[in-house]
């Protein structure tokens, strides 16, 4: 059984929200439109349209990942691309004072 070796991309928190909005899913329904990011479970926005439930997506996405971040939570690779980041909280010793 060959092993396939993938090209991981480590990016910024910018980045990385950039890459989870291209992939943002805009559903809409009469009531409203409701953009989700798959990989990032419970990220939801809400619009009145589908571009501002994609504008609102963003903030979503950047509050699902801090707290991830905060407290160590596995953040999703997105195809290749991983969110460069040192995991403070498995390192308490080593972490700066907050």
């Amino acid at each position: 059984m060959a092993l396939e070796s993938q090209t991981k991309l480590l990016v910024s928190l910018a980045e990385y929200v950039e890459e989870a909005l291209r992939r943002g899913v805009v559903t809409c329904e009469s009531d409203g439109c409701t953009a989700t990011v798959p990989e990032l479970l419970g990220c939801i926005s809400y619009g009145d349209t589908p571009e501002e439930a994609l504008n609102n997506l963003r903030e979503a996405i950047e509050a699902w990942l801090l707290p991830a971040i905060k407290f160590g939570d596995p953040v999703p690779e997105l195809d290749g691309v991983r969110l460069a980041y040192t995991n403070c909280a498995a390192r308490v010793n080593n972490c700066p004072p907050p």
